[in-house]
């Protein structure tokens, strides 16, 4: 997904000091980043680079020494590993996984990362795969209390002490990539909101939150795409007018790789240990913060088109809408909540 600009337009001079626009970009979490916001020159470029690098510190596997590494090679399970979560980063992203863990029926599984590795998706890269290796991993998928746990302590009501990750067997761990970038989102929009600015978008890695308005006093345009294999140019399936909500995608067309004349996605199904087999080729998500449209765009994928339609209709109260693209024959065919149609165009 990207932000896009409309054709400039004459403005009064009023106008052009009100909607004056700041862009700012960079790199972060092993992809780019842009940022606009509205009504302030000043640059937030380095406070913006230092909270991406506390996250990245705290959260991203592919960072060696991060804190969710640190979790992940504490293999004992007769004591814990004990540590002081001063950004709240960790424990607030295990309590929004869990949660939508929970809701999904194991759909969106964090726990799912020795299968991630397993088929090639990890830092590592594939490792030789056979049923009986896939069930032995399987065991250690499931993000409930018996594989896995976090206690935060507390010296008196008020005073927080310490948080405690328990595992129930050597060998689980925590891949928390299908929410925290997204939660990375959320993060820079309360820092600009700390600083009074009500207008702005915010695009991490293809995951955006917008608020208030563009430049030219308008919903924020935010172009979905079409679900192309990665060497094919990049094309545009529609634009969704965005305004106070964040869209996030998740596709199998872009992550995965071929072997034996197999294609094999990103997207493992927690319950199975192999990855989705059906025709829901990307899921894009609107909700109102970045890290739950992240995170139910990889459920829903999970899913497939008919539980997620199923599962969104029986939860009214998450407020969620749906634009999913679903391979046909040769070409595409689109399912998507009512509540898009005034606010998308198709391309």
């Amino acid at each position: 997904m990207y932000a896009c600009s409309e054709e400039e337009k004459e403005e009064t001079p009023q106008q052009k000091s009100l909607f004056l626009e700041t862009t700012l970009s960079g790199e972060a979490q092993g992809t780019t980043y842009m940022v606009k916001y509205l009504n302030d020159s000043t640059n937030y470029k380095s406070e913006i680079d230092s909270i991406l690098l506390v996250f990245d510190n705290d959260l991203s596997t592919w960072n060696q020494g991060s804190l969710i590494n640190k979790i992940n090679a504490h293999e004992r399970t007769d004591t814990v590993f004990a540590f002081v979560d001063q950004t709240k980063n960790f424990s607030v992203v295990f309590d929004l996984s869990k949660e939508v863990y929970e809701l999904t029926g194991g759909a969106f599984d964090p726990t799912v990362f020795p299968l991630v590795k397993l088929w090639g998706f990890g830092p590592d890269g594939p490792e030789a795969k056979d049923e009986s290796k896939i069930d032995s991993v399987l065991r250690l998928v499931g993000m409930n209390s018996s594989n896995i746990d976090m206690i935060e302590m507390y010296q008196d009501e008020y005073f927080y002490k310490e948080t405690q990750i328990r595992k129930g067997q050597s060998g689980v761990k925590l891949d928390f990539n299908a929410i925290a970038q997204g939660y990375s989102v959320d993060l820079i929009g309360d820092f600009l909101t700390e600083k009074g600015i009500n207008n702005y978008m915010i695009e991490i890695g293809g995951e955006v939150l917008c608020k208030g308005v563009n430049a030219d006093a308008k919903p924020w345009r935010i172009a979905i795409d079409k679900p192309l294999s990665s060497d094919v140019e990049r094309e545009f399936q529609a634009l969704l007018n965005v305004e106070n909500e964040a869209v996030a995608t998740s596709g199998s067309y872009r992550k995965f790789y071929e072997k034996d004349g197999k294609r094999y996605s990103h997207a493992i199904d927690p319950k199975t240990g192999y990855p989705v087999d059906h025709n829901l080729l990307s899921a894009t998500v609107i909700a109102k913060t970045c890290a739950m449209a992240d995170a139910y765009a990889t459920a829903f994928l999970v899913m497939g088109p008919e539980l997620a339609v199923e599962f969104v209709d029986s939860h009214p109260e998450l407020g969620l809408s749906i634009y999913f693209i679903l391979g046909k024959g040769e070409g595409f065919e689109v399912l998507m909540s009512a509540d898009l149609s005034e606010k998308l165009i198709e391309l």
